[in-house]
């Protein structure tokens, strides 16, 4: 494989990235519309994206047995040919049970095929002394593409007479790109199956799942990240709180959907990055600062008027809440690394910790449709349980658990930092204490005084 063709794969393989999700997360940026096209309720499309959540949380776990057992470059064609039946067979409407059994396929294909094939087949572009960089350009090549096609996605909606016809002409084209793309991968990507042995498995055990759960950090750091991948979830429902109760103009609404999603996701990540490396020094550290923040703006929404005199303060706050989360959402697993979790454990901690974390998609889209209700349905269907006032006070208190949480796992990584000082240091005075080279006056010298 020559430099061109592994950079051509690299970058193919990168946009992939970019254009595989886009109608399973559409509701990011088009979420009332999404269900008018789809000609489904707000509380319907929502139980829908509930069932995708518990599907791609469970692929999750079948992923690496599919990239250990067969070729990443076909699981990844798979994976596009797949996702893009599944989307042009959205553009057909086909009803309640059709749109479920889509996303369970995008599910499958995303999660199940998709993924773990996709870490395999960057890891193996480069030898070890690359794969940082590697899986640092991957995130910002799937966030520039994601952005660019949003942006375009957003003028084709713009563009049509109905939102809902947009987003579905929007459905079929992101089809179309994942024929176009599962082409280019089979014929533009190579690899090396050198390399490939040399990754090793990718399968979660029984095993080592078994000794993850007995690891207080699996449930440290799943825990933390699910609470603000709480705050991920509900991002898409900030949508219809700005256009309804903000006066907000529907023609923004789909570029500041873009924004949030896409253009936040590879400029907060590496900020975050930064700031734990040159600042905190401690991720755990940094994201008790990120759930400080997220506290903050929760409650300022709290007591913030919903009025369109307000527009700007709130999408202000949006934007605030999006660079907290997304910084996050770049660190997060560099807990494990952190906290010294065994090579041989990791995949176990990931894996168990992942199920936890992510979790949220599994019940939470159908609670906040629930809760704000559909102002845009004829006839409207009105907020329940308290409306945006119950989500905002579900988000501080996941920010308060957050804060709590972080706090725990900063202060039990001291203790064992300090534990293992001291017995160095212990160490170190029974060492020299029965060193025939020392005299009993240079021990007791050199003897810590809180011996």
């Amino acid at each position: 494989m020559t430099k061109s063709q592994k950079w051509v794969g690299f970058l193919i393989l990168s946009m992939t990235g970019g254009i595989i999700f886009q109608v399973a997360y559409i509701r990011f940026v088009f979420l009332g519309p999404t269900a008018e096209a789809l000609e489904l309720s707000a509380q319907d499309y929502a139980n829908i994206i509930s069932v995708f959540g518990v599907v791609a949380m469970v692929m999750y776990f079948f992923g690496g047995w599919f990239a250990d057992k067969f070729s990443p470059k076909a699981l990844i064609v798979t994976a596009l040919l797949g996702t893009g039946v599944a989307d042009l067979y959205l553009g057909t409407v086909p009803g309640y049970w059709g749109v479920l059994a889509a996303h369970i396929l995008m599910a499958v294909m995303g999660m199940g095929l998709y993924w773990s094939a996709l870490v395999k087949a960057i890891g193996m572009l480069g030898d070890s002394s690359e794969q940082g960089r590697l899986f640092g350009f991957l995130e910002g090549v799937r966030g520039v593409t994601s952005t660019i096609v949003g942006f375009v996605g957003t003028a084709v909606v713009a563009a049509s007479v109905a939102e809902a016809a947009g987003v579905l002409w929007l459905i079929r084209i992101y089809g179309v790109l994942c024929f176009v793309y599962a082409a280019l991968v089979w014929l533009c990507v190579k690899g090396d199956e050198r390399r490939l042995a040399d990754l090793g498995s990718s399968t979660v055990t029984l095993r080592q799942l078994w000794r993850a759960a007995r690891n207080k950090y699996t449930w440290l750091i799943g825990g933390t990240v699910m609470l603000m991948y709480c705050f991920y979830t509900t991002l898409g429902y900030f949508s219809p709180l700005l256009e309804h109760q903000y006066g907000m103009a529907a023609g923004l609404i789909g570029v500041i959907g873009v924004v949030r999603t896409y253009v936040f996701q590879f400029v907060a990540g590496p900020v975050g990055g930064v700031v734990v490396d040159k600042v905190t020094r401690s991720t755990p550290r940094f994201l008790r600062w990120m759930f400080a923040g997220c506290a903050t703006v929760a409650v300022l929404f709290l007591v913030l008027p919903r009025a369109s005199a307000y527009k700007w303060v709130a999408l202000a706050l949006m934007f605030a809440l999006c660079l907290l989360v997304f910084a996050s959402r770049g660190v997060y697993w560099a807990q494990v690394g952190e906290v010294e979790v065994p090579e041989n454990e990791r995949g176990g901690v990931i894996g168990l910790a992942s199920g936890l974390a992510y979790l949220p998609d599994a019940f939470l889209p159908t609670v906040c449709a629930w809760w704000i209700g559909d102002p845009a349905a004829k006839p409207a269907v009105p907020e329940h349980g308290g409306g945006y006032t119950t989500l905002f006070l579900f988000l501080l208190a996941m920010a308060l658990l957050g804060l709590a949480l972080t706090t725990l796992t900063d202060r039990t990584r001291s203790r064992e930092l300090a534990a293992r000082e001291a017995h160095m240091r212990k160490a170190t005075y029974t060492e020299r204490a029965n060193s025939p080279w020392t005299s009993p006056s240079s021990t007791a010298t050199s003897s810590p005084s809180t011996a």
